[in-house]
């Protein structure tokens, strides 16, 4: 791996970092109940959701989008050597990543599917697998999508190369 993917990599990361930060506090202040217990998450990303028409499902990938923005931006002001078609392969990657992400929440927890206690249960199931809780389960969750377009991103530009 060159330097500048390295430094772009490394970028990348630490704007989706902030990304992570920025989507935990809206989760946890913008729902009808504030926090990151079980009830401040859920009216959070019921919020979030709402945005777009949505309701806790939608949170997530709504919850997502800093994370995906971040990264972008940090990337594109670290290289200037990131061609249109590779940034799309990494928009692609980012929309598999965000399905995905909401599809392990479904799968994951003890209740299945995308009601609150199914959201609920995967979120602190996907948390529960580094020692985290549901918060620890949304941070993985949102940043998931952000692996996903740079593993994208990173298999296109090695097919094309």
């Amino acid at each position: 791996m060159s330097d500048e993917s390295l430094k772009v990599a490394a970028s990348t990361a630490g704007g989706g970092a902030a990304g992570t930060a920025g989507s935990l506090a809206a989760v946890s202040t913008l729902g009808a109940v504030e926090g990151l217990s079980a009830a401040g998450m859920t009216s959070g990303l019921a919020a979030l959701g709402s945005l777009v028409g949505g309701g806790m499902a939608a949170g997530i990938g709504v919850a997502a989008a800093p994370v995906l923005a971040g990264g972008a931006l940090a990337a594109a002001l670290t290289s200037d050597n990131i061609e249109t078609d590779e940034k799309i392969a990494a928009g692609v990657g980012a929309g598999a990543g965000i399905a995905g992400s909401v599809a392990t929440v479904s799968a994951a927890g003890a209740v299945g599917g995308l009601s609150a206690a199914g959201i609920t249960s995967g979120l602190a199931a996907i948390g529960g697998v580094v020692g985290g809780g549901m918060a620890t389960g949304l941070a993985i969750t949102c940043a998931a999508p952000l692996a996903v377009a740079g593993g994208a991103y990173a298999l296109y530009k090695w097919f094309k190369d």
